[in-house]
């Protein structure tokens, strides 16, 4: 059998980084039968959206049926921000966000630790996208870098954008774990916040008020499993959920908060099978 010739086409590290690419290299099929690419196109973007972004992105350079599946599936973007690759990977994201014609599956967000203000303005637009209409899933998380020494710099603080709540119908899964208590949830007090799909919720070092973490578990309604880590600005926390099935709660801390969760009642959770807890 003679061994398929395929043209390779050098991508540059920006796109393989971002795992983003809005120009698709070409290719050319040879050998025998591709039967994966027989199957139908609903088949296929469940595959392409079960794929990490770069790797659903380098499907465009399979074959001429590939080609325009990854545009149309539905998206799993996963997306890494680092001083020292800004802007290439933000600007890629923002086109994709901008050409993508499929839903979005989950977004992924990390954000490498280092002060810089155009982040939280930056994620506001990607999240008033209409590529990220009824997102199910949400996930973010700020790391710090091994060599971020500068204290002025962790004592800064970011608040979520509010439009992370214009997912509330939708959302399945949300997390939000950041270090040194750097971001602020958005607040939701007044307001009528409802996530009748929520099933996962996971905040980790995150500031937010009593009131405001009561509001968002008061609208949530079919939660199964609950992790509340090190928070800043709860004091003690109510429990009641007939859907819980797991709760975490922890209030260790590297970093001294405003306030440390001291109490956590658990008044009506007749479906808890698990409850970890640690640092009380």
């Amino acid at each position: 059998m003679a061994t398929p010739r395929v043209k390779v086409r050098k991508w540059h590290n920006t796109e393989l980084e971002a795992g983003v690419t809005l120009t698709p290299p070409a290719s050319e099929a040879g050998g025998g039968p591709d039967q994966i690419s027989n199957l139908p196109v609903d088949a296929l973007h469940s595959i392409v959206s079960l794929l990490p972004t770069k790797d659903g992105a380098r499907t465009q350079s399979l074959s001429t049926r590939w080609r325009h599946l990854f545009r149309s599936a539905p998206l799993n973007l996963d997306v890494e921000l680092r001083r020292e690759d800004e802007p290439a990977p933000s600007s890629l994201v923002s086109r994709l966000l901008a050409d993508h014609q499929g839903p979005c599956r989950r977004l992924s967000l990390t954000w490498y630790g280092y002060k810089c203000d155009m982040v939280p303005a930056l994620l506001n637009r990607w999240l008033h996208s209409p590529a990220l209409d009824s997102l199910p899933e949400f996930h973010l998380r700020h790391n710090r870098t091994a060599n971020s020494e500068d204290e002025d710099l962790w004592r800064a603080r970011y608040t979520l954008p509010p439009s992370v709540l214009r997912f509330a119908p939708t959302l399945r899964i949300l997390s939000v774990m950041c270090a040194c208590h750097r971001i602020r949830f958005p607040s939701v007090a007044g307001g009528d916040v409802q996530f009748p799909y929520l099933k996962q919720l996971t905040l980790k070092c995150v500031i937010i008020s009593e009131v405001d973490l009561h509001g968002v578990l008061a609208g949530c309604h079919v939660l199964e499993s609950l992790v509340l880590s090190e928070l800043d600005g709860v004091s003690g926390v109510r429990i009641s959920s007939s859907t819980l099935r797991s709760l975490g709660v922890s209030s260790g801390f590297g970093h001294e908060p405003e306030e440390v969760l001291e109490q956590v009642i658990v008044e009506d959770a007749p479906n808890l099978e698990k409850f970890f807890l640690d640092g009380a």
